[in-house]
This record gives structure tokens, sequence and C-alpha cells, in this order.
């Protein structure tokens, strides 16, 4: 099997780049990219310079081989990060589910240069057996705009955001953006298992923010929460009311408060 990434002028990861002082590493979720933090970096950048990534595959980065192992694409962002942050400077990372998983991960591997790590309905736990997702087909609605547009409506409903009213125009916009700048599947990370193994190698403070609706079947919110605290007992828990998967865009007052107060604590 071929992994030779295609030839692209795309950097290997995309990054919007804001404010002053210490780094903050923002990954975003699956279906993603940086806007997934649009309604956060704002404030974070009055305390940080926060760097919003688009991951390899995703918004404006360039593609990776489709047939990649979750491993491999996993060492192509430690290495990007690695080349981007060489120094002694202590990273903080803040990961939302796919960026989760993968956030993890990256914390275990740089050992005591990170400082912080929060995550945001992280991903990365081993896969359920049954559980239903009530989700459109992104591929079928392909070349049909009427049918895309009620598609995604339909999957931020069903996954990302708990309330209609917050299905805006913003939120609406940027999904149908991330589908059409999305060639990675996903799920070889935030469905591979690692998140355990991974939390287990961290040496930093860790915070985990969920939302309060963000509860499905097909991953129930406490079980999730008590795997995270059966490696990490003490682990910093806060459920985020007024939200669902994406409470960073849903509640985002709520998690920019308890991002800013977590990530300025002495490291």
């Amino acid at each position: 099997m071929s992994t030779t990434a295609p030839v692209s002028k795309k950097p290997v990861m995309a990054v919007h780049t804001e404010g002053s002082g210490p780094p903050l590493i923002m990954l975003h979720g699956g279906f993603g990219c940086w806007r997934h933090w649009v309604r956060n970096v704002g404030p974070l950048s009055e305390h940080f310079t926060v760097h919003a990534f688009d991951l390899p595959c995703y918004g404006e980065s360039a593609p990776v081989p489709k047939e990649l192992p979750g491993d491999e694409y996993l060492d192509i962002v430690y290495r990007e990060i690695g080349r981007r942050f060489p120094g002694p400077e202590k990273l903080r990372f803040a990961g939302f589910s796919f960026g989760g998983a993968i956030s993890t991960y990256l914390s275990g591997r740089l050992g005591d240069r990170v400082s912080h790590l929060a995550l945001i309905s992280p991903g990365g736990f081993p896969p359920r057996k049954g559980g239903f997702r009530n989700m459109m087909s992104y591929k079928a609605a392909r070349g049909n705009e009427e049918l895309m547009q009620k598609t995604v409506r339909h999957n931020l409903l069903q996954h990302m955001l708990f309330y209609y009213e917050s299905l805006d125009e913003q939120a609406i916009e940027i999904q149908r953006y991330c589908v059409d700048h999305t060639t990675y599947d996903s799920r070889k990370v935030s469905r591979g298992g690692g998140l355990a193994e991974n939390l287990e190698k961290i040496t930093c403070k860790l915070m985990l923010l969920w939302g309060e609706k963000d509860d499905f079947d097909f991953r129930p919110a406490d079980e999730s929460i008590a795997q995270i605290r059966a490696v990490i007992p003490e682990v910093e828990v806060h459920r985020i009311p007024k939200a669902g998967h994406w409470s960073a865009y849903e509640n985002a007052p709520e998690v920019n408060r308890r991002l800013i107060d977590f990530l300025t604590r002495d490291g």
C-alpha cells in the first residue's frame, strides 16, 4: 500500500494565529477546521498567542493519502508541531473531539514540554457496539445543493448542536466549508481507542469540558468521563450548560471562561 502524499503547495498544517503571550495550540474536531474555535480565538488571544490549526487534510492544509493509518497520521502532526515549536517554551493544548484525541497523543509524546491540556468532549475511546447515529450522508448529497444544505443542517443538530436556536447561519456556513475541505476519515483516530493509553503518558495539568447535552447512546457522557477518571482520578471536569457536542460554539462564553481560568494557572 502506497502512502506517498500527493504533491501540494499547501502547508502541512495551515494555521490561524492571533494574540501575544505563551503559545496555545488549538486542534479542531472531525469534519472541521480552525473555525471550530471561531468564538474562542478572540477572547483567548488576550492571554495567549493562539495557534488554531487546520489538521492535515482539513481546511487549508495539505492532503495526505486517504488510506494512511491513524498512527501514521498522528506522527505527521507530531513532526509538524515539533517543527513549528522547536524551542523549550512550554506549550498548552486545547483539543475538541478528534482534536482532543490528537492533543492527548501529542501531550503524552511531548512530555514535560506541555504544561496544560484542555479536552472538550475528546475522541479516542474504543469503538462501541450498538448505538444509533441518525446522520445523513454528505457523499450522497454531493452535486445536489438543496440536499447538501439539508444534510448539513440535519447533521449539525444530530451531532454537534443541541438547541435549534444555535443553528445559525454562521454554524451552517462553517460546517459546509469544513465538509467541502475534508479528505481524511477522522474515525481512524477518534475511534482508535488510544485515549486512555495516551492519558497515562501525560505529565501536565488536565481539564475536561463536556456539554451537558452531549450525551448519546453511541457515546454516553457519564461512561466516557468515567473512562478518563479511571486513568486520571484527579482530572478536573466541568459539564458545560446549554450546550451539546460543539460546546465551544454553542456556549462560547462559558467555555472561554473555563479555558482562561485553567490555562492561566501556573504550569
